[in-house]
């Protein structure tokens, strides 16, 4: 239960942290277009910390237990007024979410006859600043007349969602187009010792059995949060459907029960400065699906080099040997591209839909078997070297002869250093089995011996740093049998031989950080009540708690 004290609020006004005074909030979240206003006060700043807040400065509200805190609101200031009682003085702040403002530009473009919504869609959205989770239409519809668009980028994304079946909701300040309900596995387990409340309420809404739950402070709850519960009367997976985080440390949701998680996988954000890993561009998108996956640095930078010769980062492009797409796939390998895009309903020019087919194939489909000449694709997939993964990436996929070569590897070498667009560390990993990422002497005992882990614990879990952007917080390393034995460890602990590490990521889930912490070469064990993740450098998958 050491987690569920300590609690502590963080409130950031324009990149400044305010002073921990006492500071009260309502948030509201819900999956309506209209985003809510939201209130926070703040009592007894100083007058001059006051003269410094001003109406259109960027707010960040945080908020957890210990360090482990979770972003609860990022917006624009909208409004200020204070207030003076016989002792407190007060500052209220009307914050309004970003999104909602960014979403209040007008676009006007018009687009030729045969152009697919999906084109239209991400052509919007890349011409304003919003951060975007999943972008997957229900039905990419081509406009044979051609489409003219006029108004806010509000209107017109309603419009086109609208058009094509599709769901438009905003979580944590992200955008998603998705093509089905949106449900994303927290990896939360609510129950009595985890901090559920009372116990969980019927309500009727829309005609429909819904039910109440009031827990402690939990960032991670909030729309499309998929949940475990456990309570006397009622068990299962639950999903959020709207809620509010309040300043007394309480969050209240309204879930439905569900049986099926689609996991639409939310970027990650540091507590600080809700930075995420890749920029919001195609080549940004491709670092963080292919890191996503569980490439390293290099492999991934080999790929993308290749990438870069094959097709500029464009999904459209198709040269005269009618070779097409991000990878070029030509004849029977675009044939099985194509039918690969009809099957999953998308166009086949969806960037996300070629990314996929390209994983499906090395992994299940046709070219299943190209890296057993060079290692196998787990061996490729561990490569921190640009150069020789890519040519390798081009002997065993592209399979070009070795055309541009030197240019496939310059390409490469670039996008290493590029390191996604900006990394949330300033360190990459070294694979020298440092520190790296981490702090100096974050993996050592707790009690001071020098006890460290081991290289290849400490590699992997650097690569996961990169993998996921960042943001993970190790809770336990190395221990030696005294600070074992204050842990409460098992007498055969691999902690015991620095080669397990316990470790979290804010507001990032267990699961999301188990299943990156596989795609690294890593074993794991899953604590959702104590929401951490061991993992070690043996296979393993289970669940402790």
């Amino acid at each position: 239960m050491s987690n569920l004290f300590k609690r502590k609020k963080q409130l950031i006004v324009n990149d400044v942290i305010m002073p921990e005074l006492e500071t009260d909030f309502n948030i509201t979240f819900n999956a309506d277009d209209e985003q809510p206003v939201n209130d926070i006060t703040i009592t007894n700043l100083t007058p001059e910390t006051i003269n410094g807040i001003s109406i259109g400065q960027t707010l960040i509200l945080n908020a957890g237990y210990n360090d482990n805190l979770g972003n609860v609101l990022v917006g624009k200031i909208k409004d200020i007024s204070t207030s003076s009682g016989a002792v407190d003085r007060s500052l209220k702040l009307t914050v309004t979410p970003d999104i909602a403002v960014i979403l209040t530009a007008k676009v006007s473009k018009s687009y030729a006859p045969g152009t697919s919504a999906s084109y239209i869609v991400k052509d919007v959205l890349n011409g304003v600043d919003i951060e975007l989770g999943t972008i997957k239409l229900n039905s990419d519809i081509g406009y044979v007349d051609g489409k003219i668009i006029s108004g806010t980028v509000d209107a017109v994304l309603k419009q086109l969602v609208k058009e094509t079946g599709s769901f438009l909701f905003v979580r944590c300040n992200i955008l998603y187009i998705v093509d089905s309900i949106y449900e994303i596995d927290t990896g939360v387990l609510l129950n009595s010792s985890t901090g559920l409340i009372g116990s969980p309420e019927t309500v009727e809404e829309n005609g429909s059995a819904r039910y109440k739950i009031t827990s402690l402070l939990n960032p991670m709850l909030t729309v499309g949060s998929v949940f475990r519960l456990e309570s006397k009367y009622l068990s299962g997976l639950f999903r959020v459907e709207h809620g509010t985080h309040a300043g007394d440390f309480t969050t209240v949701v309204t879930c439905a029960p569900t049986d099926q998680i689609s996991r639409y996988i939310p970027p990650i954000r540091t507590a600080l400065t809700g930075s995420t890993s890749g920029e919001n561009t195609p080549k940004g998108q491709i670092w963080t699906f292919l890191t996503n996956k569980g490439f390293a640095k290099g492999s991934t930078s080999g790929i993308m080099g290749n990438i870069e010769q094959e097709s500029g980062y464009d999904p459209n492009a198709e040269n005269d040997s009618g070779a097409y797409g991000l990878f070029q796939w030509l004849g029977d390998r675009r044939a099985n591209l194509e039918a690969y895009a009809t099957a999953q309903g998308v166009a086949v020019n969806d960037m996300q839909l070629q990314l996929e087919y390209f994983i499906y194939e090395i992994t299940e489909g046709p070219e299943v078997s190209c890296f057993s000449g060079y290692g196998g694709l787990d061996m490729f997939k561990l490569d921190d070297n640009p150069e020789s993964a890519a040519i390798t990436f081009e002997a065993a996929y592209e399979r070009s002869g070795g055309s541009a070569l030197q240019d496939r590897i310059d390409y490469a070498v670039a996008v290493f250093a590029w390191n996604g667009g900006g990394s949330t560390s300033n360190t990459a990993s070294t694979g020298d089995g440092g520190d790296g990422n981490f702090g100096a002497g974050a993996f050592q005992c707790a009690d001071g011996c020098g006890l460290d882990a081991v290289p290849e614990l400490k590699n992997k879990m650097n690569q996961l740093w990169d993998n996921v952007g960042g943001g993970i917080i190790i809770t336990s390393g190395a221990r030696c049998s005294y600070q074992n034995g204050i842990d409460g460890g098992d007498s055969d602990s691999l902690h015991l031989t620095g080669e397990a590490v316990d470790s979290y990521i804010p507001s990032g889930g267990v699961d999301y950080l188990a299943d990156s912490a596989l795609n690294v070469g890593l074993g794991v064990i899953r604590y959702y009540s104590s929401g951490f993740v061991h993992s070690q450098i043996y296979a393993r998958d289970s669940v402790g708690d």
